[in-house]
């Protein structure tokens, strides 16, 4: 497909040099009313990365923890490292200052950097033991959003301000480093596949393939593109690696987005002429809350992409339909992967697609399904099997990794509970861990979500095992809905129509809103813990 081949021996920061697609694209980032070239961009993270080689002494073998939410200056320092053969260590943006500490001291960061607008500005800052680089976030902002978001947030005072550090000094730019393929580049924060908080550690090669397979996706050729609307993460595998990497591989425009925020990126992803939208079904659903965008011109849009949480069906066929309407001739699409893999390696596609699927594998990718170590035939339900070349590297200082030889190959166990058809598409039935068992019956909270969202009047809906003396467990449905108590019994009526009765819930719980983390998944975890006999 392209005229370079992406080898192990290439760094994130040297791919990203190629140009692979020959693209004619200038713009690299538009952001807030700003828009960066690819010039610009590699001209500052040259700079940036002169100024942490000779300021902080980063080189071959060290780490930076960045702290940041999506802005030009995460994407300059994580580029700059890369090019001086430092591994990036991505945390939540809002993780707590003592957990960013840990992080940081559990992967050997020599330098942090975080934003201006980190919400725990009004704390004692720690003794991190390092340098502690602010990042001002309207740095590049255009200059009505820059003067608002400095109106509107307060400062850290932490550190010396990263963008100060931008300023290219004469002479020649240091040469980029090699990483051996053994070497890491990346540390992700997970659960893991059993739950259990863990760093994914990735090299280079994982990244820049994953993002070679960038056609694979798409439902166009890659040259009718021209840019991507992101609002994932960069803490996130998707968000660091398609939305961020795969656009500075293929020279497509990022459209970067702070932080989700429905009525603003509406607007944005209209006026931009975004081609492809990347994100979880709960910023979906707030997207088709806002009349802008379903009432808006959509023609742009050739892809949608949904993963992280399980989609209901009729959100995909209620964005399908708002899609329709806005002129676009883009479907949403599910797909699966895990930290473990980078992240995607299962998607549905305009060429391989199926209804209910949560994905059909990328080339190199094979999946199946076991159960007592023994493979299943299609059709039968056991745990998901991955075998690929995404594979991280194993976990951070834990010697439990989750691999097992079956049939003399590797395959990553992952924790999820599902089944292919006979034509290898992936249905998704559970995580392992969500699972509950009510009598010893095996209940898959997804399922009942699915029938509490077949009520027009439920926007979201969690269930989770809450613990029962003669039972074991039994279901807790959590559902959000204007409509109070008085809907607890249709949902009951409905639930008793469509479950087995070991998964019609016990207790259901109708709030306002439900909890949601930083990428808009329900957190499962902090409804869990509302039960005392969970904790």
């Amino acid at each position: 497909m392209f005229e370079r081949e992406i080898t192990p021996a290439l760094s994130m920061y040297q791919a990203a040099r190629l140009n692979l697609s020959g693209s004619t694209i200038r713009t690299a980032i538009s952001f807030y009313g700003n828009r960066i070239s690819f010039d610009q961009v590699f001209v500052l993270i040259d700079a940036l990365a002169e100024s942490f080689s000779a300021r902080f002494h980063i080189g071959k073998g060290d780490t930076i923890t960045l702290c940041m939410p999506n802005s030009p200056s995460a994407l300059l320092a994580f580029y700059a490292a890369n090019k001086l053969g430092a591994a990036v260590n991505l945390v939540h943006p809002y993780i707590p200052p003592e957990k960013l500490s840990e992080s940081a001291k559990k992967t050997d960061s020599k330098l942090i950097v975080v934003y201006d607008a980190y919400p725990h500005a009004g704390e004692e800052k720690p003794a991190f033991g390092v340098p502690v680089l602010e990042s001002d976030c309207g740095w590049f902002m255009g200059a009505a959003a820059r003067a608002y978001y400095r109106m509107t947030n307060k400062k850290l005072g932490w550190g010396e301000k990263l963008e100060k550090l931008l300023k290219k000094k004469r002479g020649p730019s240091l040469p980029s480093v090699n990483f051996a393929q053994a070497e890491p580049a990346v540390y992700l924060a997970s659960g893991g596949t059993t739950g259990e908080p863990k760093i994914i550690v990735h090299n280079n090669y994982t990244f820049n393939l994953l993002c070679s397979k960038a056609q694979e996706f798409l439902s166009e050729p890659l040259e009718n593109y021209v840019s991507l609307y992101n609002v994932l993460p960069i803490f996130h595998g998707f968000g660091l690696c398609i939305n961020m990497h795969m656009c500075m591989i293929m020279r497509r425009t990022n459209i970067m987005c702070i932080k989700f925020d429905a009525k603003r990126c509406a607007r944005q992803i209209q006026k931009e002429r975004a081609n492809i939208l990347t994100g979880v079904p709960t910023m979906y659903l707030k997207l088709m809350g806002e009349k802008t965008f379903t009432g808006g011109d959509l023609s742009s849009i050739k892809d949608v992409f949904v993963g992280g949480d399980s989609a209901p069906r009729a959100l995909i066929e209620k964005f399908d339909e708002v899609l329709k309407r806005g002129n676009s001739n883009a479907h949403m699409y599910e797909g699966y992967g895990l930290t473990e893999t980078v992240t995607v390696c299962l998607v549905n596609t305009r060429e391989h697609n199926r209804p209910g699927s949560i994905g059909y594998p990328l080339s190199d990718t094979r999946v199946c399904i076991v159960k007592n170590g023994k493979k299943l035939p299609a059709g039968e339900v056991g745990e998901i099997y991955i075998r690929t070349p995404l594979f991280m590297q194993g976990y951070l200082g834990n010697g439990e990794q989750p691999f097992e030889r079956l049939e003399g190959e590797t395959w990553l166990k992952t924790g999820d509970y599902g089944y292919l058809d006979e034509d290898g598409f992936l249905y998704f039935k559970q995580r392992i861990k969500n699972m509950i068992k009510v009598s010893g019956v095996p209940v898959y909270p997804s399922e009942i979500e699915s029938v509490a969202l077949l009520c027009p009047k439920v926007k979201k809906a969690c269930a989770v095992g809450v613990s029962d003396t003669v039972k074991g467990q039994v279901v807790k449905l959590y559902v959000e809905s204007a409509d109070g108590d008085s809907l607890k019994e249709e949902l009951l009526s409905l639930c008793r129509a469509k479950l087995i009765a070991y998964a019609v819930p016990k207790f259901i719980e109708v709030r306002d809103r439900l909890p949601v983390n930083l990428i808009g998944k329900i957190d499962r975890k902090s409804l869990e813990e509302e039960n005392p006999k969970n904790t």
